[in-house]
């Protein structure tokens, strides 16, 4: 095993959250569960939050315009306290037992197609990926190949390009900053499942999504643990 990724499961005494004794196996107690900020209704292809009390098999307007590459986002939880705090920490802190706690919940709330063929987590250059240390996108997608039984594919998609940071530039940019970011080997009619930790305009999934479906998938999807409201 990775050694950072902590074995979260002998932490179960304890709920991360609260610090209450819990035998929930998201290691996250029921009361915290409540209070988590779970995804609304929302777009049924990017995911996108929508008002409540929405049709689920709505299609937001940014959809509508132009639809994605990708045919469907599964999503979790707004990118809000105490999610966006936990992911934080994963990134920045090193403490990448929380990806176990959090796709745990993602696994037991979120169905993805039994025709799936592999889980590709979205790849990280290599200068980035040696300053970090590692991939959350990759540990997200060994947790998910755990549950759902699905195997992962590290060697069709690649990141080739060096891409500006994200945070700040408008969807419009992003998109632009993430074209021909990434090269794919064959994907002969595999139905491929995206892995990342947070969506925000969706252009790195597009990107990756384009190359995909360019090299001969038949399907993209993918799966967030958390979903941002624009």
């Amino acid at each position: 095993m990775n050694k950072l990724t902590v074995n979260y499961r002998s932490l179960f005494d304890l709920c991360i959250l609260c610090l209450q004794a819990t035998k929930s196996p998201s290691g996250i107690c029921k009361g915290c569960q409540n209070d988590l900020p779970w995804l609304p209704s929302h777009c049924s292809i990017c995911a996108l939050p929508l008002p409540e009390n929405q049709d689920l098999h709505l299609i937001c307007g940014q959809c509508l315009k132009q639809k994605p590459s990708f045919s469907k986002v599964h999503a979790l939880f707004l990118y809000q306290f105490p999610v966006d705090y936990l992911v934080g920490k994963i990134k920045y802190n090193k403490k990448t037992q929380y990806i176990g706690h959090l796709t745990q919940l993602l696994s037991e709330h979120v169905q993805i197609s039994s025709s799936v063929d592999s889980l590709v987590p979205i790849p990280m250059r290599q200068r980035n990926l040696f300053s970090r240390g590692f991939n959350q996108a990759d540990l997200i997608a060994r947790e998910l190949s755990q549950h759902f039984g699905v195997p992962i594919d590290h060697s069709t998609l690649i990141k080739h390009s060096s891409t500006s940071k994200q945070m700040g530039l408008s969807r419009k940019e992003r998109l632009k900053n993430q074209l021909g970011a990434f090269r794919c080997t064959a994907a002969e009619n595999k139905h491929i499942l995206l892995v990342d930790d947070v969506m925000t305009t969706g252009a790195t999934l597009e990107a990756a999504s384009r190359a995909l479906l360019k090299a001969g998938a038949a399907q993209v999807d993918a799966i967030v643990i958390a979903r941002t409201g624009k």
